[in-house]
C-alpha cells in the first residue's frame, strides 16, 4: 500500500472521529453516560436465577440538582448468554416531560458501526449511567432499553417528578 493510500485511510478514520464527536455532543441539557463492564453480583442480590430471562432493571438517585439513572440487565439464565451490539450504540432511551419527549439518546447522533459480542455470565450484569442535571420542572417517564434486538424485552421503565 502506497503513503498516499495509508494517508487517505488515516485521514478518513480521522474525519469519522471528529464527526462522532460532533455528533456525540448534547445540546440542550447536559448529561454523562458511562458503560461499565459485566460485573459479578453478590449471589443474594435479586434472588435465584429465571430460566431464559435476562432481568433488566432502572433506578435513580438524586444528588442535589442531578438525576443519576442506572439501568442494568442481568443474566438470570442458567447459562452464559451472547450480547451482540452491530454498532457503537449499546442502549437507547427516550425521556419523557409531561407526556411529551423531550429527548432521545441516540437522536441526532452517528454512531460507530463495529460488531461487538459480549458474553454475560449466569449471575452477570451490564450496566449503564446517565446523569441529567437542571430538569425543569415537572413529570417525567425514562424508557430504556438494551440496543440488541436479538433481547427485545431488556427494558425498563421509571417515573418521577421534579419540583
Amino acid at each position: 500500500m502506497g503513503k498516499g493510500r495509508i494517508i487517505g485511510w488515516l485521514g478518513l478514520f480521522a474525519g469519522l472521529a471528529a464527526v462522532g464527536v460532533f455528533f456525540t455532543s448534547n445540546s440542550m441539557m447536559k448529561s454523562e453516560a458511562k458503560d461499565t463492564p459485566p460485573q459479578k453480583q453478590p449471589q443474594h442480590h435479586h434472588g435465584g436465577i429465571v430460566a431464559g430471562t435476562l432481568q433488566p432493571s432502572l433506578v435513580y438517585e438524586k444528588k442535589n440538582n442531578r438525576y443519576v439513572f442506572t439501568f442494568m440487565v442481568k443474566n438470570q439464565t442458567e447459562r452464559v448468554q451472547k450480547i451482540t451490539f452491530t454498532s457503537g450504540k449499546k442502549y437507547d432511551y427516550i425521556l419523557y416531560r409531561d407526556g411529551k419527549k423531550v429527548k432521545q439518546f441516540s437522536e441526532g447522533k452517528a454512531f460507530i458501526q463495529i460488531y461487538e459480542e459480549r458474553p454475560l455470565k449466569q449471575g452477570e450484569e451490564l450496566v449503564f449511567t446517565e446523569t441529567f442535571e437542571s430538569l425543569p420542572k415537572g413529570h417525567y417517564t425514562l424508557e430504556w432499553w438494551l440496543a440488541d434486538p436479538n433481547w427485545p424485552n431488556a427494558k425498563a421503565k421509571v417515573t418521577f417528578t421534579v419540583e
